[in-house]
């Protein structure tokens, strides 16, 4: 596995290039970012990704990782629950990352690419566990030094396991922002509404899905150069309708999000999701968010599990809505005139686990 660092340089093997390899650099500065560039003068241009979440090293459908690794992404992105620990029990937390890490295709993949992780619930500690989860440090450091994080990154010296990255020259340069939706998130309230419990927003004016370093940490974040921006969260941002966990369920919150992009004049944005066990696009338009741009998520949920039913999303586009096993890709073609041209990819995983196929595209044109 790559060892995730503040300042560091490593050899990588490009997926593209079988035969070629590229250096990872890091300036060292006071952000908690990186710049993955090929040499000094050479940026890496990143062109193909992969992202996926809900992933369960014991299932029987585990062996994803080679159909992944055969559309040669260069990294890719764990959106949340990547094991499946909910417990107070470190050691047990400790041998649930073993069961992944020590797994041969995982293993293998892993060495062959970056792999840019978040947490979601279940691998933070407690189903649906927000602020409240008494072991959330512990699990931090865990987690930190699973995805081998260096001992000088910045994400081992604040509250909650967001980070960046960096990659490209000027007019080719991606960020992707890792947000942590878990550590400082503010409690919710659930009620029984005929066979459902359902979230009720939570309209407390302290309520905080991010908490406030965090919300200053990502202003500063998207004040830097950049053509695209990738925004990850473990919960879906868009959607305001079902009954399970989202940014609606604390509405300032969602609010904010948007004002924030508006504030720093960010454009060229794809949100990425994943937590639901389904697979959606998802739109804001400028009349509901205040933004100047439609705003487009891509929910990628899971990859040994799925089989959510279709809770209403009145943002869904149309016919992107599936409920079987996926993972998502991300092409970027940054050779069309001044911005690029994003194509999002829901793929579908086979029964037989041993392939994959194209359930859905969404071309972004910003």
């Amino acid at each position: 596995m790559y060892r995730l660092q503040h300042n560091f340089t490593l050899r990588i093997v490009l997926a593209s290039l079988a035969i070629s390899t590229a250096l990872i650099s890091c300036k060292n500065d006071d952000s908690s970012h990186l710049d993955i560039e090929s040499d000094n003068t050479n940026q890496t241009v990143i062109t193909h990704l992969a992202c996926g979440s809900c992933y369960r090293a014991t299932s029987k459908n585990k062996e994803v990782w080679g159909i992944i690794a055969a559309s040669n992404p260069q990294l890719f992105l764990f959106m949340g629950d990547n094991i499946y620990a909910d417990t107070q029990d470190m050691d047990k937390m400790e041998a649930s990352y073993a069961k992944l890490l020590e797994l041969p295709s995982y293993k293998k993949f892993s060495s062959q690419r970056p792999i840019i992780p978040v947490w979601d619930d279940h691998d933070y500690g407690k189903n649906d566990a927000g602020a409240e989860y008494p072991k959330k440090q512990e699990s931090q450091q865990i987690f930190l030094d699973s995805y081998d994080f260096t001992d000088d990154h910045p994400a081992r010296k604040q509250d909650g396991i967001y980070h960046s990255y960096i990659s490209g020259p000027i007019k080719k340069r991606l960020q992707i922002i890792n947000l942590d939706t878990r550590y400082n998130r503010s409690s919710l309230e659930r009620k029984k509404i005929g066979k459902m419990k359902v979230y009720l927003p939570n309209n407390n004016p302290n309520a905080t899905m991010l908490g406030e370093a965090q919300w200053i940490w990502l202003e500063s974040e998207l004040r830097k150069p950049a053509d695209l921006r990738i925004i990850v969260s473990s919960i879906q941002v868009i959607t305001v309708d079902h009954g399970y966990e989202k940014w609606a369920n604390i509405p300032a919150e969602r609010e904010r999000f948007f004002e924030l992009l508006k504030k720093t004049q960010t454009k060229n944005v794809v949100l990425l999701s994943g937590d639901r066990h389904l697979a959606e696009f998802s739109q804001v338009e400028p009349n509901e968010s205040g933004l100047d741009f439609t705003l487009t998520e891509m929910t990628t949920s899971g990859l040994t599990h799925a089989n959510a039913w279709e809770s209403k999303n009145s943002h869904r586009v149309d016919d992107s809505y599936f409920n079987k096993r996926n993972y998502g890709t991300i092409d970027i073609d940054w050779d069309t005139k001044d911005k690029p041209e994003v194509t999002l990819k829901i793929m579908k995983l086979g029964d037989d686990n041993t392939d994959a196929a194209l359930f859905r595209k969404k071309v972004l044109r910003f």
